[in-house]
Order: structure tokens, then sequence, then C-alpha cells
């Protein structure tokens, strides 16, 4: 695989408080699932989904980086409720593995991720209704299911 993407991508994020190389390492990373989820029928070239998903990337490394962290007074109820999140995440990835593409998914995971549609339209260079109407989409297909 090419790292010119890569470098390229990761120049724009070398303003935040991120060295050059962690920048190139989570990009390449985010490549690597880049190609292995690339679907030739989704209408687009691999470089602009790949671009996509290593700006994806670098949005959540940066907001990892920032956030801060909340402290619980009883760290089994907090393990307990991670596991429960862990399991039923799960599911919820079989059923929308059979009702939706790879841009609903990845859109989704951004939402899921706690991206606001400003900033999923802005990395998937959609409009904002368009979105809205994406993540409606997959909360119908979850509703249905749960």
């Amino acid at each position: 695989m090419d790292t010119r993407l890569v470098r390229i991508i990761a120049r724009k994020f070398s303003n935040t408080q991120i060295p050059e190389e962690d920048l190139v390492q989570e990009g390449m990373l985010a490549l690597i699932r880049a190609h292995n989820t690339f679907n030739v029928d989704m209408g687009v070239k691999f470089e602009t989904y790949a671009s996509r998903v290593i700006k994806n990337r670098y949005i959540d490394l940066l907001r990892r980086k920032t956030e801060s962290t909340s402290k619980f007074n009883d760290e089994t109820t907090q393990t307990d409720q991670s596991f429960d999140d862990e399991i039923n995440l799960i599911e919820i990835k079989k059923i929308l593995a059979s009702h939706i593409n790879d841009i609903e998914r990845a859109i989704f995971n951004s939402y899921i991720e706690g991206f606001t549609y400003e900033e999923i339209s802005k990395i998937f260079d959609l409009p904002r209704k368009k979105i809205d109407n994406i993540i409606a989409k997959v909360k119908k297909i979850i509703k249905s299911y749960i």
C-alpha cells in the first residue's frame, strides 16, 4: 500500500499536539482497515474511501486525546456496564451487517463514536440531511430487532 495518501492527510493534522510519526502510524492502520472494508459496489474510488477512513481515524484520535477522563467510584459497576455495552454492540453489528451498506455503517459508527451530524457531514462530504436520514434509517432497523 502507498503511504503518500497517509502522509498528505497527516500533514493537514500537523498543527495538533500529536507527533507526525504517530499520525502516520494511525493513518497506516486506517489505510489497512480501508483496504479490508472497501467494496467496489459502493460507487466511489478507493482513494476517496480511504481518505475518509483515515480522516475519521485522526479525528477519533484527537477526540480521545482531548477528552477528559471521568472517575467512577465503583469500578466494578463500570466494568460490568462496559461488558454489557460491548455485548449489545456486537448484537447490533450482527443485525446491521445484512441490512446496511459500508458507507451507512461507517456513518453510523461515526455517530456512535460521538461525532456530530455536522462533523460526519464534513468527513463524508454529504449534506447534513442525508446524514440525518441514514442515521434515522439505521436506528429504525435496530429498533425493529430489539
